[in-house]
């Protein structure tokens, strides 16, 4: 009769049999031995009686979350292309200034207003503005103007008026959805850096007593030709005294 026994780790193992000591290596497996005393046949195996568990494989790395650093690394390119823009406008207006202060026939004409006052649209803004793109390079431009607001469309015809008179291509008035994020006079441009020119006319309606916010804008195109500067001008609803 064939009889099993674990052996201890002593390297000993007992009959179960007779109880006779039999002496095995503790590394043996399931090697049949014969009890010297009794010959009953004796099956050693392992303390754990079976084979080790394979380790369990090591756990997959984290997929990453392309979607948000996608979406991370486009805010962080138009927020770099943003400050560029404050950065070349700032710089552009410098340069204008210093252009001007030494010559005097394109000097800038100034309409002094209170910090957030509303412009007034009036002849002295009307010919401030016009004497100070009669010194920029004519350009095409986009006037566009909220839809439903015909306060804000009389002042868009308004521009229209000065801008032709300064030679300027001027598409529009079109009509676009309100946006109540918008407030001020917004100067949007297509590339960086800032064509000299388009900075000129940002300064131009800072002189004339008017508050452009430069912005980034991919819509507006110029006509004119390769080298020439597209702007666009939007128009906030006006509030209601």
């Amino acid at each position: 009769m064939v009889k099993t026994h674990v052996p201890p780790e002593t390297g000993e193992t007992v009959c179960p049999a007779c109880g006779a000591t039999i002496r095995a290596a503790p590394s043996a497996r399931r090697r049949r031995v014969q009890c010297p005393k009794c010959r009953e046949v004796v099956v050693l195996e392992s303390a754990s009686g079976k084979e080790p568990e394979p380790a369990p494989p090591p756990p997959a790395p984290p997929v990453p979350d392309t979607a948000a650093a996608e979406t991370r690394g486009r805010i962080d390119s138009l927020e770099a292309r943003v400050e560029a823009l404050e950065a070349a406008l700032r710089d552009s207006m410098a340069a204008a200034r210093a252009a001007t202060s030494s010559t005097p026939q394109r000097k800038l004409l100034w309409i002094t207003t209170a910090p957030g006052q509303a412009p007034e649209f009036s002849p002295a803004q009307d010919h401030a503005l016009s004497h100070n793109l009669a010194g920029v390079r004519s350009q095409a431009i986009t006037i566009r103007t909220p839809a439903g607001d015909p306060a804000a469309r009389a002042h868009a015809e308004w521009f229209k008026a000065i801008f032709e008179r300064a030679g300027w291509t001027v598409r529009g008035p079109e009509e676009i959805p309100p946006d109540a994020a918008v407030s001020g006079l917004c100067l949007a441009v297509p590339e960086i850096p800032v064509a000299r020119e388009a900075a000129a006319a940002y300064l131009a309606l800072k002189a004339a007593g008017f508050e452009p916010i430069p912005i980034l804008d991919s819509t507006p195109r110029s006509e004119s030709g390769q080298g020439a500067s597209a702007l666009s001008l939007t128009l906030p609803p006006v509030q209601a005294a």
